[in-house]
């Protein structure tokens, strides 16, 4: 924390040497700049000078409570410092303000917890609440006002407009909720169809219930039926789809820069045009996202980025076993491997909220509802 200072110092030092690296870009493209016109190739340079500086102050700041987090995200002001205005910094500069939120919910007090609990179990009882009615063909938000059927237009898309984000919500809030509203949480996430949403449904309640003996290995029964029903009905060709294009953008992130991928938000630059060139379309849609959050995270930050993922899930992984947080983080954790919740605001929100709170105490004892 003392050192920090060096960054904004180094910064500075930095600033007025930029007007250098438009030449370099031009004169030795092997060094994988881009190249501007000279006319404006020293403003992009100075921004880019400066979200190093912003990035890596962060970096550092963040590395003094999570090293492997705080090592990305400086990591990412090196990326957008070199790709420059090929690359938007939105999704790096989003991703360091998610690691500041991450340090200030682990300083949540403790007796707080509880509170923050019911508070997402009622939100996710109200998607829960939201997509039944929708399931009885009323719908206030998505089809005609004031609970006018319309049984044709109406889906189980709860207040965020997809029914994957719905169920995902539903299930990543599922553990916090009582008992006696499940079995309505589970109708609500078996009628959007959603195999990542089941899934993180059935492995949140699992991890829950795994110790309650009769009443436990009931709810975890039922849920493995459930998943196993709808992979049944609905059949494998989504997941075999999606890791086609699992395979696709990693294959091409591979040849085009292995150690440091194509910078955060690369895949949905780069994937889209890359499947228009290819003319590969398993599905008759561009793959803005790679519906899996591993894979697009490789894919965005090469092999120095799943190096960073395993050392921060394996310095983490008590957050798993978090006595009243470890579920619903499960459930997110599953949620990633078939969808982009970290790519959703309000699943985003809601995932940093688990995962946070689980950092902050992963052995105090909570009470759960129900």
């Amino acid at each position: 924390m003392r050192s920090l200072w060096l960054i904004p110092v180094g910064g500075a030092v930095l600033a007025p040497l930029i007007t250098w690296f438009p030449m370099l870009a031009l004169r030795y493209p092997g060094l994988g700049f881009t190249q501007y016109p000279p006319a404006i190739g020293i403003d992009f340079w100075g921004m880019q000078a400066l979200w190093l500086t912003l990035l890596a102050f962060l970096g550092a700041l963040i590395a003094t409570r999570d090293r492997y987090f705080g090592i990305a995200v400086a990591l990412g002001g090196l990326v957008i410092f070199w790709r420059g205005a090929a690359l938007d910094p939105t999704h790096t500069v989003l991703f360091a303000l998610g690691g500041v939120l991450l340090l200030g919910l682990r300083r949540a007090p403790a007796i707080s917890h509880r509170n923050i609990a019911a508070t997402l179990a009622a939100l996710g009882a109200f998607q829960v609440a939201y997509i039944l009615t929708q399931l009885a063909g009323y719908d206030l938000l998505w089809a005609q006002l004031w609970g006018l059927q319309t049984l044709s237009l109406v889906q189980p898309l709860g207040t965020l407009g997809t029914v994957d984000a719905a169920g995902a919500y539903i299930a990543i809030t599922a553990p916090l909720m009582p008992v006696w509203l499940l079995p309505f949480a589970a109708w609500a996430v078996w009628s959007g169809h959603s195999l990542s949403a089941l899934s993180a449904f059935a492995a949140g309640l699992t991890l829950r219930y795994v110790r309650r003996g009769r009443l436990g290995a009931l709810i975890i029964a039922l849920g493995g039926l459930t998943f196993l029903g709808m992979a049944y009905l609905k059949g494998l060709h989504g997941v075999l789809v999606r890791a086609s294009i699992w395979s696709f953008g990693l294959e091409l992130s591979m040849k085009t820069d292995p150690v440091l991928g194509w910078g955060l938000g690369g895949w949905s630059q780069r994937v889209p045009v890359y499947q228009t060139q290819h003319r590969y379309f398993p599905t008759p849609e561009v793959w803005r996202e790679a519906h899996n959050e591993p894979v697009q995270w490789i894919a965005e930050t090469g092999v120095i980025g799943l190096a960073l993922l395993a050392g921060w899930l394996w310095t983490h992984r008590a957050m798993f076993r978090a006595p009243l947080w470890g579920p619903s983080v499960t459930a997110l954790g599953v949620n990633t491997l078939g969808f982009f919740p970290f790519h959703v605001v309000p699943l985003a929100l809601l995932g940093l909220i688990v995962v946070g709170l689980a950092l902050a105490d992963s052995s105090t004892p909570h009470t759960v509802g129900g």
